[in-house]
């Protein structure tokens, strides 16, 4: 990303998206829909088939003319990785969040709030994270297409390309995954992210390290070890990774601690950041020097700026991590890692590459002319960028629900 524009304040003008309040809110439609993978994915707990999704739809309109705002909900099909699976986040966004929103915009004569001022909404589901950063994606893509701007302008980075990574599952042999990663590599992918666990974690990393040398790899392994491990994830020191990502138990901060003072591997932590003052505190205790930054588990958006600013400040690497979302989820997450800061490239593949059906155009892909490397452009376009179709949801749709707003 040559060219970079001096750093902004990032809060500030997320706090500004909406300032004005011309939406007006009409009723509220929950999608959860099923989007099969192209390829199974698999990891060290589990393997995966297809993607269910939630996306919150929100109708209205500003200044006579119809809006609509769209918000992607991260959960996936059970609870994994965490707390909220897609059954919880729909009841949480049906029965908790939407009538929340609902009530405040009654009080405001039907106009919708703006997405940095959902703080009592939110308290409405405390265990519903993921729901609610769907909720606020929505709430800030409608103020945005009102505006008629984007929020690649809010951010100040329209218009530019960002680098991307790749993930990798655990495969059955060391030369499936070796071929698998050469032709990412291939592509474009200057760094590519490794899942690894117990049985699949030395060799697999070794094998990919021999074979391309000067790729950027990581190694992902989701808390799948235990404290008793260290001295055999010790191991992956000789491999230069450029972190070692969660390897134990997401509550376990301590013994990411100690293991970061016994390891050169830098440690990066992704389950434990589940808002800005944990990933504060894990950083103050030296249990991860790399940050993954993932705006859904974090609390959206709002609060996904406020760990960059922390981070950049503090001179943290930062990453964009993924949850296999969509393309228009994947888009937000893009112009999110357009912000200067952020030190790798980020879980950013296309995402018809890993779904069949990614919802709205993929981005755009161009080889550096400089690197080679393969970037994605940030999403045009007002608002979040291109929305979903309603008849693509309509074809992938397992359950609907409509909730009335001030105007519906």
């Amino acid at each position: 990303m040559d060219g970079a524009a001096p750093p902004i304040g990032l809060s500030e003008a997320w706090a500004a998206v909406g300032e004005h309040g011309a939406f007006a809110l009409d009723c509220v439609e929950l999608w959860w829909i099923d989007v099969p993978f192209v390829r199974p994915v698999s990891t060290a707990v589990g393997v995966h088939r297809n993607r269910p999704l939630v996306l919150v739809q929100l109708r209205g309109s500003a200044d006579g003319r119809s809006v609509d705002g769209w918000g992607e909900c991260a959960a996936l099909a059970d609870t994994t990785y965490d707390d909220e699976d897609v059954a919880g986040s729909f009841f949480a966004l049906e029965h908790r969040l939407v009538p929340a929103l609902v009530e405040q915009a009654t009080r405001s004569h039907g106009r919708l709030p703006r997405p940095s001022a959902l703080d009592g909404i939110r308290r409405a589901a405390p265990g519903g994270t993921l729901a609610f950063a769907a909720l606020e994606m929505a709430v800030a893509d409608a103020h945005l297409r009102s505006e008629s701007r984007s929020f690649a302008q809010v951010l100040r980075v329209e218009d530019r390309q960002v680098e991307i990574g790749a993930v990798v599952g655990t495969c059955g042999d060391t030369g499936t995954l070796v071929d698998a990663v050469a032709a990412l590599a291939a592509q474009g992918f200057t760094r590519v992210k490794m899942k690894i666990g117990p049985g699949w974690d030395v060799e697999p990393v070794g094998a990919v390290a021999a074979a391309i040398p000067g790729l950027r790899v990581q190694a992902d392994a989701n808390g799948s070890y235990s404290e008793s491990d260290s001295a055999h994830l010790g191991r992956l020191d000789r491999f230069g990774l450029l972190c070692l990502e969660q390897p134990f138990d997401r509550s376990d901060l301590g013994a990411h601690a100690r293991l970061a003072r016994r390891l050169a591997t830098p440690i990066c932590l992704d389950e434990s950041l589940d808002s800005p003052e944990r990933t504060a505190a894990a950083i103050s205790m030296g249990a991860c020097s790399v940050v993954c930054v993932k705006p859904s588990r974090l609390g959206g958006l709002g609060a996904a700026l406020r760990v960059v600013e922390d981070c950049r400040d503090a001179g943290i690497p930062m990453w964009i991590g993924g949850m296999y979302e969509s393309g228009y989820a994947r888009g937000v997450n893009t112009t999110l890692a357009a912000v200067p800061g952020f030190a790798w490239p980020g879980d950013l593949s296309p995402a018809p590459t890993y779904l069949t059906d990614g919802l709205v155009e993929p981005l755009g892909l161009v080889r550096s002319t400089s690197s080679g490397a393969l970037e994605a452009s940030v999403p045009g376009g007002d608002g979040m960028g291109p929305a979903p179709d309603p008849a693509t949801l309509e074809r992938l749709l397992v359950r609907r629900a409509r909730v009335a707003g001030p105007g519906g």
